[in-house]
């Protein structure tokens, strides 16, 4: 009886929780990221020197995106 019910009910609640981690990881891996907020940060600074957006708007966006950064930079060098 044991037997059985880990086979249905514990072995599928494992494996999800496995693919569950796996995308937290993912999600981590690509927001800690520091060539793709770079890249942001270009992708922002072209958009404001062709006035696609406003003043405001870059130095918000830039500020989050250096604190970004900044985190990144700190969780890459185990800090």
């Amino acid at each position: 009886m044991f037997i059985l019910d880990d086979l249905l009910i514990k072995l599928p609640v494992k494996g999800l929780m496995g693919v569950f981690e796996k995308i937290y990881d993912m999600a981590q891996a690509e927001l800690n990221d520091e060539t793709k907020i770079k890249e942001e940060l270009l992708r922002l600074q072209a958009l404001y020197e062709i006035d696609q957006i406003a003043e405001v708007e870059f130095q918000k966006k830039e500020a989050e995106l250096l604190e970004r950064l900044t985190s990144a930079r700190e969780v890459n060098s185990g800090i």
